[in-house]
C-alpha cells in the first residue's frame, strides 16, 4: 500500500474517531443535561417527578424492603419528607420528619390530611403498593406556603397582606371567563385574563414557570382565587449541582451542558493536532532534514543525540508513526545509498581518470620524446648519417607517431562512444569465416612472439549484424589484453556458440586471472591493470571500448576470472 492510501486511510480512521468521540461527547452532555433537568425537577416538585421513580425502586431482598437511597436524599434537597406505612397505619421507616407529623394515621386520618379536609401544615401525598406478601403505603410531604398564605388571605386579607408581600406574592379574583375582578400586589406586567388552559399548565407545571400556584374555586359563584409566588428565599430556590455550579434553570443547565461538549471538542482537537504533529509532521520534518543533509552531501539518515537513528525504534524497525510513510523512508534510504554508491563512484572515477591522465602524458610524452630525439639526430650537421641510419631513424619516427595516433583515437572514439555519435554501418556478416580470418591476423604478437590462439567455430553458419570496423577493434581489444597482462606464451581460445535465445562469443585464455578489483573496474574507464611502463600497448581504454562497442551492436559483455585459472570474457546477442 502506498503512503497516499495509507494517509487516505489515516485520515477516514482519524474522523471517524472524532465523529465518534463527538457524537458520544454529544449524547453523554444529552444525557447529562436530562439528568439534571429531572433532578432539578425533581427538588422543584418532587411530588411530581421524583415521587414516582421512589415508588418503582421500592423492592424486598431477604425479607428486607430495600430503597434507592439517592431518591432518598432527593427527598430531603425537595424540602420534604417521607414514610413508608403498613397496611394498618403504622409507620416502618421514616425519613425527615418533622415531630407534628403522626408515627400511626387513624383510619380517617391519612385521607382527610391528603384531601385539606382537616387543618394539616403539609401536603400530603400517598402511594400504596403491594411487594410480594407485603402491602406498603409511602406517605410524601411538604410544607406548602402557598396554600396556607391562600388560606390565609381568604380568611382576613388585611392581616395576610404582610405574609404575601414579604414572599413575593400576589392574588388575584377571576370569573368564569377568566377576567380580572379584583387582584393585590399583582405586578403590571401580568395580563388581566387568564384562561383555563394557563391555569392548569401554571399549575400542573410549577417548575417551568418559576412560580408556585394555589387556587380556590367558588362554586356557588363561579368565581377563583389565584395565587401565584415565585420560589421564595423563605423556602430556597431548588437548584441543582452540576460541574460544580449551582443551577436554578434549565437554562443554566443547557448553558452548562453545551459548553461542556464544546469544551470537550476544543480538547479533543488539540489532543488530535498534538497527535497528528507528532503521527504525521514529525516524519516529514525528519524528512526534510534528511532531504537537506543530502543536498549538503551528508547522505546518511540522521541521528538523535544519542546516535540513534530517529525513524528506528530499539529492534531496529520503523517506529509507528513512520509506518504510514514506510514508502517515503525506504526510497529516501534507497537514494541515500545509491548517491554514497555514486559519490564513492565519483571519486574513484576521478582518481582512476588522474592516474589515467598521468599514464596517458606518459605513453603521449616518451614517443614523442624519441620521435624528437630522432629528428634532431637526423637534423644534426655534425653526424653524417648513412642512408641505411636515415632509414631506421625514419622507421622509428614512424612506429612512435602511430602509436601517439592509437591513443589518440581511442581517445576520441570513447568519446564518441559515450555520446552515441559514433556512426555504425552494419551489414548481416557469416561469423565463422570472418572470425577465422581476424583472429588468425592477430599473430605474431609484437610484444609477444610466442603468444597463440585457437579457434573453434560453430558448426552451422551464424549470421550477425556488425560494423565490420568496429568489431574488429572489440576483438582485438579482447585478445591483445589477455596477451599485454598475462605472461609469454598465453593460450586465446576463441569459440563461437549459439541456441534459441542467441548468439555467443566466447574468449578464453589460460593466464594468471584476475582478483576482484580487477573484476569490478574491468570495463571502467581509465583503468589499467598494469602500467604502461612495462608495454606500450596499454591505454586504461581498451576494455572500456570493448564494452560500448558490443552494446552499440546491441549484445552483452561479461567476464569471469580466477586467480591462477586464466579468464573468460562473454560476448552475447540476443535474438531480435
Amino acid at each position: 500500500m502506498k503512503a497516499t492510501q495509507r494517509l487516505a486511510w489515516h485520515y477516514i480512521r482519524q474522523w471517524l474517531f472524532i465523529s465518534i468521540a463527538l457524537l458520544l461527547s454529544v449524547v453523554i452532555a444529552f444525557s447529562w443535561i436530562v439528568d439534571r433537568t429531572m433532578a432539578l425537577n425533581m427538588n422543584r416538585n418532587f411530588a411530581n417527578h421524583g415521587f414516582d421513580n421512589l415508588v418503582d425502586s421500592i423492592s424486598v431482598i431477604n425479607g428486607q424492603l430495600q430503597w434507592d437511597e439517592q431518591l432518598i436524599q432527593q427527598v430531603k434537597v425537595s424540602g420534604g419528607w417521607l414514610q413508608i406505612a403498613d397496611s394498618s397505619g403504622a409507620v416502618l421507616h421514616e425519613f425527615f420528619v418533622p415531630d407534628d407529623v403522626p408515627k400511626k394515621y387513624k383510619v380517617g386520618e391519612l385521607v382527610s390530611f391528603m384531601h385539606r379536609k382537616v387543618p394539616f401544615p403539609y401536603d400530603v401525598y400517598a402511594y400504596l403498593r403491594a411487594i410480594g406478601d407485603y402491602e406498603i403505603m409511602l406517605i410524601y410531604g411538604e410544607k406548602s406556603e402557598k396554600e396556607h398564605l391562600l388560606d390565609a388571605w381568604l380568611k382576613d386579607p388585611e392581616k395576610a397582606k404582610p405574609m404575601i408581600k414579604q414572599a413575593g406574592a400576589w392574588v388575584q379574583s377571576i370569573n368564569a371567563e377568566g377576567d380580572d375582578l379584583e387582584s393585590w400586589n399583582k405586578p403590571k406586567s401580568i395580563e388581566s385574563k387568564i384562561s383555563p388552559y394557563e391555569l392548569v399548565l401554571r399549575a400542573g407545571y410549577e417548575e417551568h414557570y418559576g412560580e408556585r400556584v394555589a387556587f380556590q374555586y367558588d362554586s356557588n359563584s363561579g368565581n377563583t382565587w389565584v395565587l401565584r409566588m415565585p420560589y421564595s428565599s423563605l423556602d430556597a430556590e431548588p437548584f441543582v449541582i452540576m460541574a460544580g455550579l449551582h443551577l436554578y434553570s434549565e437554562t443554566q443547565i443547557w448553558m452548562v451542558g453545551i459548553g461542556a461538549v464544546v469544551l470537550s471538542m476544543l480538547i479533543l482537537f488539540a489532543i488530535m493536532a498534538w497527535w497528528e504533529s507528532s503521527r504525521i509532521g514529525r516524519p516529514l520534518t525528519h524528512f526534510m532534514r534528511w532531504a537537506e543533509a543530502m543536498s549538503n552531501h551528508q547522505y546518511e539518515e540522521p541521528r538523535n543525540i544519542s546516535g540513534k537513528y530517529l525513524s528506528l525504534n530499539g529492534k531496529g524497525r520503523l517506529k509507528r508513526n513512520y509506518r504510514i510513510y514506510s514508502d517515503v523512508w525506504q526510497a529516501l534510504s534507497t537514494l541515500s545509498e545509491r548517491l554514497q554508491q555514486s559519490e564513492s563512484d565519483r571519486e574513484q572515477h576521478e582518481r582512476l581518470r588522474e592516474q589515467w591522465l598521468t599514464g596517458l602524458t606518459h605513453d603521449l610524452k616518451t614517443p614523442l620524446a624519441s620521435i624528437i630525439g630522432y629528428a634532431h639526430l637526423l637534423n644534426a650537421n655534425q653526424y653524417d648519417w648513412s642512408e641505411a641510419e636515415r632509414m631506421e631513424f625514419s622507421m622509428l619516427i614512424q612506429q612512435k607517431a602511430e602509436r601517439m595516433d592509437e591513443l589518440i583515437q581511442n581517445l576520441n572514439l570513447t568519446y564518441q562512444l559515450k555520446s552515441n555519435a559514433l556512426p555504425m554501418d552494419r551489414v548481416e556478416t557469416e561469423m565463422n569465416d570472418w572470425m577465422s580470418s581476424i583472429v588468425h591476423e592477430l599473430l605474431p604478437v609484437p610484444a609477444d612472439t610466442e603468444a597463440k590462439i585457437i579457434f573453434n567455430p560453430s558448426p552451422q553458419p551464424i549470421m550477425l549484424n556488425i560494423d565490420v570496423r568496429y568489431f574488429v577493434r572489440a576483438v582485438e581489444n579482447v585478445c591483445m589484453n589477455a596477451w599485454i597482462h598475462n605472461e609469454s606464451g598465453t593460450i586465446v581460445t576463441v569459440s563461437i556458440e549459439q541456441d534459441e535465445a542467441g548468439t555467443t562469443l566466447l574468449f578464453m585464455d589460460d593466464g594468471r586471472g584476475m582478483d576482484e578489483q580487477a573484476l569490478q573496474n574491468l570495463f571502467q574507464r581509465y583503468y589499467r591493470g598494469t602500467s604502461t611502463d612495462t608495454t606500450d600497448r596499454g591505454s586504461g581504454l581498451g576494455m572500456a571500448i570493448t564494452k560500448q562497442l558490443i552494446e552499440a551492436h546491441d549484445g552483452e559483455i561479461s567476464v569471469q576470472s580466477q586467480i591462477g585459472k586464466g579468464t573468460t570474457i562473454r560476448f552475447y546477442f540476443p535474438r531480435n
